[in-house]
């Protein structure tokens, strides 16, 4: 199989895709942005849609190898649920790939199912941390809201509130796939009817040489300058030492255990810790190790090729945002996609 960068079309879609989920996507997870899922999953399935109607089999695929990596070099503070929700995208992506025929209705399956994906994960990660107590409290406060009394008649309003949830990611992304699908064929025409969305000044030839990424290079930061600091990894290893002794029964649980929002919290940190403090930095540093080797492989070249187009991506859209000015709200995101597009697509 070539490289992702024999392609030059491949490889600047996977560039625009890896930008979107370490800026976009990082920036809207730590935000907590309640849409951050439709946002950042709408622009993903556009992109993913566009590559693979461009690629050969296996050309998403490889694309998602590349641009979980730029997320981990770009974005550390993302969680893990973020790479899960980028993954699930890919792999359904890919599945999709092959299946040429009725692009509308492959977009809108890949649409509906990752939108879904997106938003079951929000749900599933608020009751794996809040569980029943939260439900309970929400009926409780629109009780009191409303006035009603509760009852076994009572509508259970959580439960209302997370199909809401999950059924308006589902039309949302089953729209935005069947628009996304229908994407490609218009190209050309676009194109033609709108000369004046070339953007002349980002170049967008691919690189000539794919050399491996050092460790010390500018664009994959240096080992040190994400690595947890000593306070914070010793205030998590006493809180990890103690949840381990509560189990084990050599002392009381104490705020650990509680319902309230103390023992959430203390919980909530002890998960996220785990990940920020103890995992993400050992996958972050086997990952630099690894693209420091003198030969890497096939997939760290097409990790450098993306890595180095990264600079002329975001030109390019912020040249495009800027062609985009006449229009607001959804519907300048909407032409922005289109002009994109037509300068990724058509050239």
């Amino acid at each position: 199989m070539n490289q992702l960068n024999d392609n030059s079309t491949t490889i600047r879609l996977v560039a625009l895709w890896g930008l979107s989920e370490a800026f976009l996507g990082g920036v809207l997870h730590a935000l907590k942005l309640p849409l951050s899922g439709l946002l950042a999953g709408g622009a993903s399935l556009v992109l993913i849609v566009l590559l693979g109607s461009a690629g050969r089999r296996g050309t998403v695929l490889r694309g998602l190898l590349v641009v979980l990596s730029i997320k981990a070099l770009l974005s550390p503070q993302s969680p893990p649920t973020a790479y899960l929700a980028v993954a699930f995208q890919g792999v359904v992506g890919e599945l999709l790939a092959g299946w040429r025929a009725l692009p509308r209705l492959r977009g809108l399956v890949l649409g509906a199912l990752t939108m879904l994906e997106s938003a079951g994960q929000q749900v599933f990660v608020l009751w794996l941390l809040y569980q029943k107590p939260l439900a309970v409290a929400f009926n409780a406060f629109l009780d009191k809201l409303l006035g009603t009394a509760g009852g076994a008649t009572r509508p259970d309003y959580a439960l209302w509130l997370a199909g809401g949830w999950l059924g308006g990611h589902l039309l949302a992304g089953a729209g935005l796939g069947w628009w996304a699908g229908s994407l490609p064929a218009r190209l050309p025409r676009l194109a033609a009817a709108h000369p004046e969305w070339q953007v002349s000044a980002v170049s967008a030839a691919a690189p000539t040489a794919a050399a491996p990424v050092p460790a010390s290079s500018p664009t994959a930061p240096s080992p040190n300058r994400w690595r947890p600091a000593r306070l914070l990894t010793g205030v998590w290893a006493a809180l990890a030492g103690a949840w381990l002794g509560s189990r084990l029964g050599w002392w009381s649980a104490g705020p650990l255990g509680e319902k309230g929002l103390a023992g959430l919290l203390l919980r909530s940190a002890l998960l996220y810790g785990a990940w920020a403090l103890v995992l993400a930095p050992w996958l972050l540093r086997r990952l630099r190790g690894y693209l420091a080797r003198p030969r890497p492989g096939r997939w760290a070249a097409d990790l450098a090729a993306a890595l180095e187009l990264l600079p002329e991506a975001r030109r390019l859209v912020a040249a495009c945002w800027a062609r985009t000015a006449h229009r607001r709200g959804l519907a300048r995101l909407r032409l922005l996609v289109q002009v994109l597009a037509v300068n990724v697509m058509n050239e």
